[in-house]
């Protein structure tokens, strides 16, 4: 099982929480949390296909 975070506005995925911490810096992480503009998403498979 494979978590990903896509972070809305830009469309970027990351895998994991941390990685997505340093692209967008620890105050912009917690800003984008908070106002919802990230999504948590589990796959099971890396080939997994999300609509």
């Amino acid at each position: 099982m494979k978590q990903t975070i896509k972070y809305l506005p830009t469309g970027q995925t990351f895998d994991n929480r941390k990685e997505a911490k340093i692209a967008l810096g620890h105050s912009n992480f917690n800003h984008a949390l908070r106002d919802g503009k990230i999504v948590f998403i589990t796959t099971y498979s890396p080939t997994d296909i999300i609509i």
